[in-house]
């Protein structure tokens, strides 16, 4: 039976609602800055320059979020980002671990036999039908894991 590959896309609402709110709330409180001290060209400039540095890690971060995504086959697991392709056969994996954070959220961390590690978060989405395939990854392949 051939098994359906699903494909788990990275979310970007924890960092859009933060992004928006800098994004409109930093000129406003340069604004009253300005308006309520006198400053120099010179430092609104640096400001501005401050301002415009952040815009764009702001959509640098966006761009990069939007690209990261991750498939499960029936023989390899698959990162997609703007970095490239990363192919893991289940002979590359050493070991699949499931940890809990402090905040209470899942961190998968998967190594390879070249002690490379990727993490899995809840921030893909659907987070619980992307562990049920990890997890039966792992079963078919006898991988060493901590997620029985």
């Amino acid at each position: 039976m051939q098994e359906e590959e699903h494909e788990y896309h990275y979310q970007l609402k924890p960092l859009i609602f933060p992004g928006i709110l800098f994004l409109i709330g930093y000129p406003v409180m340069i604004l009253l800055i300005v308006l309520a001290f006198k400053i120099s060209i010179l430092e609104r400039y640096i400001l501005s320059g401050l301002y415009i540095a952040t815009l764009l890690g702001i959509l640098v971060l966006w761009i990069y979020g939007r690209s990261k995504h991750l498939r499960i086959d029936e023989d390899r697991i698959i990162f997609y980002s703007l970095a490239g392709e990363h192919l893991l056969a289940p002979e590359d994996i050493r070991r699949v671990a499931l940890y809990t954070s402090p905040k209470g959220e899942e961190v998968v961390q998967i190594k390879t036999s070249h002690n490379q590690l990727y993490y899995i978060s809840e921030l893909y989405f659907p987070f619980p039908e992307l562990m049920s395939d990890l997890e039966q990854f792992v079963a078919n392949h006898a991988i060493r894991s901590n997620m029985s």
